[in-house]
């Protein structure tokens, strides 16, 4: 079965890491708005998922800044963001049975070479 690209976070997607962000509480910041995060999420998973560099995020309504995104990446690291609603993502989708235990792949890409010599 061949998946569509990326383009942008369905509704019911939303819902779910929206979900997840509930559990936090972000500290209130002066100054300009705090961006909207599902354009926040948009950003960042599009890289992810697309591996392509942050200026090469698409513009438009689903979109923010790639300043503004990778600035989130930071402050969502910091806090365990990542971790928390990669594991609340991965519980549901075992729970719906959408996960195979029984097959593993390995991306290689970014594993260290050895120096030969």
């Amino acid at each position: 079965m061949s998946q569509k690209p990326f383009t942008h976070l369905s509704e019911t997607q939303w819902e779910l890491i929206n979900h997840c962000l509930q559990k936090f509480s972000f500290p209130k910041e002066r100054g300009t708005p705090r961006a909207d995060m599902r354009k926040v999420w948009n950003a960042i998973l599009y890289v992810l998922i697309r591996g392509c560099r942050w200026k090469e995020l698409p513009k438009g309504e689903h979109w923010i800044s790639k300043s503004t995104a990778h600035l989130w990446v930071k402050k969502f690291r910091t806090w365990g963001v990542f971790d928390t609603v990669f594991l609340t993502l991965l519980k549901q989708a075992d729970l719906r049975k959408m996960i195979d235990w029984q097959q593993l792949n390995i991306d290689g890409s970014f594993s260290l070479r050895r120096r030969r010599g």
